[in-house]
């Protein structure tokens, strides 16, 4: 088995069952491979460097232990995630989740980032939570056939595809009237 030490330091080798601070043999390093002779309890006793001793139990491991530092990085990477996730629900709590009204008619308008990234997000609900659909660009062309406040229920013909995006992520196509002269 391998020494596995939720904070990566090493595991204490003991003459005896007993966590007392004279009877330390030697210290195992993390990640570092023992062989188990019996389990006791909390206690394992095994065979480091030719000697016999014991460690508490819960610090060993049969897979072989990844580094520490990769263990701190995704401990780093899911904390962040449960912070963004926090923020997401958070945020997604402020917006207008009340029924959308049909818009008739429909009107286009035309995607805009660059507010929160280099995409707009259409999501299968009108929830900042939902399963996002598909990334748009800068500059598509899209019906809104619904909207409230914060979302827009929109249509992209060219793909058969609906769903929603935040109205901050759409910009109204202005039409403009052409003058003609008279020749």
């Amino acid at each position: 088995m391998y020494v596995n030490t939720s904070n990566g330091k090493a595991l204490r080798f003991r003459s005896s069952k007993s966590t007392a601070a004279d009877n330390v043999l030697d210290e195992i390093p993390y990640g570092t491979k023992v062989y188990v002779l019996s389990w006791d309890g909390t206690w394992a006793r095994i065979r480091y460097n030719s000697a016999v001793g014991y460690v508490v139990k819960k610090h060993l491991s049969i897979a072989r232990p990844e580094p520490y530092d990769t263990v701190l990085a995704k401990r780093a990477q899911e904390e962040a995630a449960r912070q963004q996730e926090k923020a997401l629900k958070a945020e997604n709590r402020k917006l207008d989740h009340s029924r959308l009204r049909e818009v008739d008619p429909p009107y286009d308008v035309t995607v805009r980032t660059g507010v929160v990234g280099p995409a707009a997000n259409l999501y299968e609900k009108a929830d900042l939570t939902s399963t996002v659909l598909l990334l748009y660009e800068e500059g598509v062309r899209l019906s809104v056939i619904a909207k409230n406040r914060d979302w827009a229920l929109i249509y992209n013909g060219g793909a058969d595809r609906t769903g929603y995006m935040l109205l901050e992520d759409l910009e109204e196509d202005l039409v403009e009237d052409e003058l003609l002269e008279d020749e």
